[in-house]
């Protein structure tokens, strides 16, 4: 981060402080308002009217840093504005720049840069110093919305403070270009949007009292690529003392799964080149700061996901080197996947026979293949599309959290949980496959939050939704989700708990997955 940008963080904390406490320091009517209302609530930067309903409180739109455009297109968040007066709190403000996005996962079309807004739900009821959760949504940071999760059940049955935030994604996120990065050789491109979730944990333990927050009992979780990004700021330097606890929900922090600097600076030099921004341009970082939002929009949507980028101050190394070396932010994480992952990815929609199957695995993981299909035989699935599901899921995913809790759990308190559903919720806006679901990759969400893009929960899975929010929002209070029954933090002969609408159980996480064989494969 550029000096400059902390002292003008730091001036812009001190005088909207200094806004603030004028404006209640002389018993007016207004600061009695304050007292009456619990949904008038005052932040560094000013005050904030929300509104109230169901129980919650909350308060959407928020500013958190300055809007990111113009020169500050593609650099570090700057502090927002103080404003006077009483600000109106009651909308979501625009999702940040994003187009349709692949394989038909939940995008919210945006064209609107100036977008680093959070919002702030509460319990009704104006108890202090409950729990704070800091929610990151996942779409490979390419795409998603802050405004697509409500939380307001975990808020309720669970008394905490939970945060959702929108930052920068896309290109406008993680585009990496010597031409971005700082002076004197200083490495700052490719990772804007962890930088923006920064400035967010910087805003809430700011602000978190506001709104009846502990302000030193922040937890952050996010799902799949806020899950990642999760990783990321356990192995951040940047990012120590932001927060004290972390949930990681389908994302494995001892994988590689960043972009490598040399990767990122190709590609992006390869698209600056394509927008008419290459070395024949005098200006290349004012040349891709004069393209238009639209412009940088289609330039991204071939790429599914749009990953940090490693190398600089915000993330020096891999997250899995930081973990192993013990250069992290030593916190309490919970942290696991679901049961079924990948069931249903497109490289499973073609399968119908031995023949397709084999072909699939070849093209998959090559001459490994024939030993795959004896291990996983048609056979013993519904489908054959649920096969390569589970192919799929237990070589990355179950494999890659058993790593990860491996290396975490010899240095903090780590549980590990595996969600497991049948009959689960779909997307709303895709069709369903041809045959019954189980807990694929996303399905954690509708379970922990109202989406705008999951069919409700059947009454069936009620029990999940009630296991899963009390299980996270007692880890948010004490650092141990507790659970139906024992459960112990990771140990060289610890089971993994699962958590379904039967309730919660220990299960031999490595025999369900295949683990021993995997690990053979890749002796």
């Amino acid at each position: 981060m550029h000096r400059n940008t902390i002292a003008k963080r730091l001036a812009g904390a001190a005088a909207a402080t200094g806004l603030v406490a004028a404006s209640l320091a002389c018993g007016t009517a207004e600061a009695g308002a304050a007292d009456a209302d619990p949904t008038l609530v005052a932040t560094e930067q000013g005050r904030l009217q929300g509104t109230t309903g169901d129980g919650v409180r909350s308060w959407l739109g928020v500013p958190y840093a300055a809007p990111p455009v113009g020169e500050l297109r593609w650099a570090s968040p700057e502090p927002a504005e103080p404003w006077d007066g009483v600000r109106d709190a009651d909308k979501f403000a625009p999702a940040c720049a994003q187009g349709e996005s692949a394989m038909g996962m939940p995008s919210v079309p945006s064209e609107a840069e100036d977008c680093l807004y959070l919002n702030v739900y509460a319990p009704e009821t104006a108890d202090d110093e409950l729990p704070v959760m800091v929610w990151f949504h996942g779409g490979g940071n390419a795409y998603g919305a802050a405004e697509q999760y409500d939380p307001s059940r975990l808020v309720a049955d669970g008394e905490v403070v939970v945060v959702t935030v929108n930052y920068r994604q896309g290109l406008f996120g993680t585009m990496a270009h010597p031409a971005l990065d700082g002076e004197d050789g200083e490495i700052l491109s490719g990772d804007y949007g962890l930088q923006d979730q920064q400035a967010a944990l910087e805003w809430v333990r700011a602000n978190a009292t506001a709104f009846g927050g502990d302000d030193g009992n922040v937890t952050l979780f996010g799902e799949s690529g806020g899950g990642y990004d999760v990783c990321a700021h356990l192995a951040s330097a940047g990012s120590a003392g932001l927060f004290d606890k972390a949930i990681v929900q389908s994302a494995m922090c001892a994988t590689d799964w960043a972009t490598s600097r040399e990767a990122g600076q190709a590609l992006g030099v390869g698209i600056a080149e394509d927008l008419g921004c290459d070395e024949n341009t005098v200006d290349v970082a004012a040349c891709l700061r004069e393209l238009g939002t639209a412009e940088l929009i289609a330039a991204g949507s071939e790429l599914f996901e749009t990953q940090p980028v490693v190398g600089g101050p915000v993330m020096p190394v891999p997250t899995g080197e930081a973990i192993a070396s013990g250069e992290f932010n030593r916190v309490p994480v919970l942290h696991g996947v679901n049961s079924d992952e990948m069931q249903g990815i497109p490289a499973g929609a073609g399968v119908v026979d031995e023949e397709s199957y084999l072909a699939a695995l070849t093209t998959m993981f090559g001459d490994d293949a024939a030993a795959i299909a004896e291990e996983y035989p048609l056979d013993d699935f519904e489908v054959p599309a649920k096969a390569v599901g589970a192919v799929v899921t237990d070589a990355d995913w179950a494999l890659g959290m058993e790593r990860t809790r491996e290396a975490l759990g010899d240095q903090v308190p780590a549980f590990t949980y595996e969600i497991s559903v049948t009959d689960a919720p779909y997307f709303t806006h895709v069709p369903r496959p041809g045959y019954s679901l189980d807990a694929f990759h996303m399905v954690d969400c509708a379970f922990l939050f109202d989406t705008t893009f999951f069919e409700p929960m059947k009454e069936s899975h009620e029990p999940l939704a009630e296991l899963m929010i009390a299980s996270w929002s007692e880890f948010a209070r004490s650092g141990d989700p507790d659970g139906e029954g024992p459960w112990e933090p990771y140990a060289s002969d610890a089971d993994v708990r699962e958590l379904s609408p039967d309730g919660a159980r220990n299960i031999d996480f490595a025999d369900e997955h295949h683990l021993d064989f995997w690990r053979s494969l890749n002796a």
